[in-house]
């Protein structure tokens, strides 16, 4: 779609082809990918640029999810209770084992064992958690402050799992509350009250939700929205999936250009390379890389 709408026709020529696409065909796309059969009729309609019962929720929430919302849940596994257990006796009212922060309306950014860093569906969040999930907000958070936001979520993408003591924020691993503390730090957001413990806990969370004036429990203002989220799951992953990838080739040409840095100082030093060659290509990179609008963690 975006292909054509880039080439010599515009977004009309695009939504008026799709308009005349035979029902059954978007039916096989969609179910292509991953929408569920009854919510096909909105896929077409979504496709088609069509007004549907989706957009139609959508606009009326008046409270929806905004960068920088902190996700505080508890998990069903083993783990998750015996972290909470533990953490009682630091803070005797805990009760998260995980923290997860809202990077773009309905994706979160958070840091999981084996994964590392990376964007998951509010839905994929609130999955195989208890009920008794909330969501705080810094009352301070201006919006001209969400770009800066999202843009620190994204400079961490694929940083590995790890918890180990640091006050400051970690320059090479993260884990999930971790990754929260530094988020709001790297971003310059002043004044939010977040400890400078060597180790972060989920339970430092819980006590700012709990006692800290800076921030609001907006769980029952969102709590509609995120059901939303959570019953167009499919609509939203399609959505979604533009954006991601969108991202995930930003960083896939990072990892291209960093290589390729890597393998001329290899040449350099073989005597392949001059070294003034070499200092124009990775100037004229580096010049490239000021002007994107994502940078990484490991440039």
């Amino acid at each position: 779609v975006f292909k054509e709408m880039n080439a010599e026709g515009s977004s009309n020529n695009v939504i008026e082809y799709y308009k005349n696409m035979p029902d059954d065909f978007l039916n096989i796309a969609g179910r292509h990918a991953g929408i569920q059969k009854e919510h096909l009729s909105i896929y077409r309609q979504l496709v088609r640029g069509e007004n549907n019962e989706f957009l139609d929720k959508l606009k009326g929430f008046e409270h929806q999810l905004q960068p920088g919302d902190l996700i505080l849940v508890t998990g069903t596994s083993t783990s998750s209770k015996t972290l909470v257990k533990l953490q009682k006796s630091i803070y005797q009212k805990a009760r998260s084992s995980h923290i997860a922060v809202i990077q773009a309306e309905f994706i979160c950014i958070d840091a999981m064992p084996e994964i590392g860093v990376s964007l998951r569906l509010i839905s994929e969040i609130i999955k195989n958690v208890e009920d008794n999930w909330r969501v705080i907000r810094l009352k301070s958070l201006k919006e001209t402050e969400f770009e800066r936001l999202n843009q620190t979520c994204i400079y961490y993408l694929e940083q590995p799992y790890a918890i180990l003591p640091s006050a400051k924020p970690a320059k090479k691993f993260s884990y999930c509350s971790e990754l929260a503390r530094k988020v709001y730090i790297n971003s310059e957001i002043k004044e939010c009250g977040i400890p400078k413990n060597n180790i972060i806990k989920p339970c430092d969370f819980d006590k700012i939700a709990d006692e800290s004036s800076k921030w609001q429990d907006i769980t029952e203002s969102v709590r509609g929205f995120i059901n939303f989220c959570i019953e167009y799951e499919d609509i939203l992953n399609f959505i979604s999936k533009i954006y991601i990838n969108g991202v995930k080739l930003n960083r896939q040409r990072f990892d291209e250009r960093k290589k390729t840095k890597n393998n001329i100082k290899k040449m350099v030093k073989k005597g392949i390379v001059k070294s003034e060659t070499a200092a124009i290509i990775n100037n004229k990179t580096d010049e490239l890389e000021s002007l994107l609008n994502y940078k990484f963690w490991d440039k």
